[in-house]
């Protein structure tokens, strides 16, 4: 068994590189989360509700909150609360740790992603012995494992670093269960988006698409059978799965989202008294991502808020107050009867009607530079620095032509990936546009990259014939 995964794996030269990248990968994050690092608010907040949730307090930042805890998505902090139970107390940098090594799962699900996506340019198609493959891949893993975001991240308890692992893995899930024949495969990536949900909010819905097109790739999609022929011996016949199968597989799916949410949404119904799926705050950032002064800088918002309702706002406004607690008061202040996040999703409505009917012409250019505003640099000031401002648009120029090259050719992978990557451009165009949404996206990113790579020497190895003629 090693010696085959040796073998599948470009042999000794090509097991030995991918080995080194992944402790490459390894040790960049373990020695981030080893040194920690300043947190961002929102990494001292999970920090907090892990600390309370330990010390049985309950999920909650504690009362130097500047929101509600159910702002705050779940997921992290009960993670690291569980490592907490485990080792008999708060021990915030062996928690980093710990994710820093789930982190450095993504290196080797991207491997093996643009392994499977850059096969499909070789000949003959898939072929697990292509150098040109290998060589992608590789690339596209090494990407990974020194893209500087991901690895500040690390330093700090933030939701990217297993966000990217877990939306990778669940990719790989749903394309691993479609390769074989037993049903219970497709719990796999169900749970795994059930995990990326609790994680960041917005993929429960990414994870629903996904599961509706899991149902219409096993109904539509073609198969293909081999029989045995009494004249050859073998032939090959076309089919399509059964509408009875296809929508069994995805509610598979769907259940095992279902068993990871499920739990917390009920927390939240006794806790909150109202429904909620995973988080609240869905009506903060839908009316900051709808707020048209702002020129789709979600940083600009709270400045513009006070400026434009002198009478709600001292002077010090700015200095003493965030932006939720700006919005909060403006929320109140418009409709008092109402939760403040109930009232700013009102109100984000209202705004976004507002938008299309009386703006058209200035939402659009302002849905266009918030797109802009995720696509085109990634988060941290190190991402502006020019080497790495420069990877980072090798990585999108690839990526984009990787997938474009897997779509022509009707690949079910482009499908999933072009979902994610649509649903993620249309979530930050309508909500809070913020490059932190991309980095979850950057191993899927980076496999495409490396596919596209695949095609390019496929080229070139065509035509150099041709020019030495």
């Amino acid at each position: 068994m090693p010696n085959a995964v040796v073998a599948r794996n470009g042999g000794r030269w090509g097991f030995a590189a991918l080995v080194a990248i992944l402790l490459l990968g390894a040790g960049l994050r373990v020695g981030e989360a080893w040194d920690g690092r300043a947190p961002v608010y929102d990494a001292a907040a999970y920090a907090a509700i892990a600390k309370n949730l330990d010390e049985g307090h309950g999920f909650t930042v504690g009362a130097a909150a500047t929101q509600p805890s159910s702002d705050y998505s779940p997921g992290l902090p009960l993670f690291v609360a569980g490592i907490y139970k485990v080792t008999g107390g708060v021990h915030e940098r062996l928690a980093r740790i710990v994710l820093a090594l789930l982190g450095t799962l993504a290196i080797l699900f991207t491997y093996l992603l643009a392994r499977r996506l850059a096969g499909t340019f070789c000949r003959p198609q898939g072929d697990k012995r292509c150098r040109a493959s290998l060589v992608a891949a590789l690339g596209a893993a090494l990407a990974v494992a020194i893209y500087p975001a991901t690895i500040e991240y690390t330093g700090m308890l933030m939701t990217e670093p297993a966000a990217a692992t877990l939306l990778a893995g669940g990719i790989l899930g749903l394309l691993w269960a479609g390769d074989g024949d037993g049903w219970w495969r497709w719990l796999v990536p169900g749970l795994t988006l059930g995990a990326l949900a609790l994680v960041r909010p917005e993929y429960l819905a990414i994870g629903l698409l996904l599961a509706l097109l899991t149902l219409l790739h096993e109904r539509f999609a073609p198969r293909v059978r081999s029989q045995k022929a009494p004249d050859s011996g073998q032939k090959c016949e076309r089919t399509r799965g059964g509408w009875w199968q296809a929508l069994g597989k995805a509610a598979i799916v769907v259940l095992g989202l279902a068993i990871v949410v499920a739990p917390w949404t009920i927390r939240n119904a006794i806790a909150l008294d109202r429904f909620v799926t995973v988080s609240t705050g869905g009506g903060q950032v839908l009316y900051a991502g709808t707020y048209l002064p702002s020129d789709g800088n979600p940083e600009k918002v709270g400045a513009v808020v006070v400026a434009e309702n002198p009478d709600l706002f001292g002077p010090d406004a700015l200095e003493n107050l965030r932006l939720e607690q700006i919005l909060a008061r403006l929320a109140e202040a418009t409709y008092p009867e109402m939760e403040p996040d109930q009232a700013l999703s009102k109100m984000g409505k209202e705004q976004l009607g507002d938008d299309l009917t009386e703006h058209t012409g200035e939402y659009i250019s302002f849905v266009a530079a918030k797109i802009g505003r995720i696509w085109s640099h990634g988060p941290r000031a190190i991402m502006r620095t020019p080497v790495w401002e420069a990877l980072h648009w090798v990585l999108l120029g690839l990526g984009l032509l990787g997938l474009a090259l897997l779509a022509y050719r009707r690949r079910w992978e482009a499908l999933l990936i072009g979902a994610v990557f649509l649903s993620v451009t249309v979530i930050s165009a309508l909500l809070v546009a913020s490059p932190r949404r991309v980095l979850v996206l950057v191993p899927l990113l980076s496999a495409c990259a490396g596919a596209a790579a695949a095609w390019l020497a496929a080229r070139a190895r065509a035509e150099k014939p041709q020019s030495m003629s």
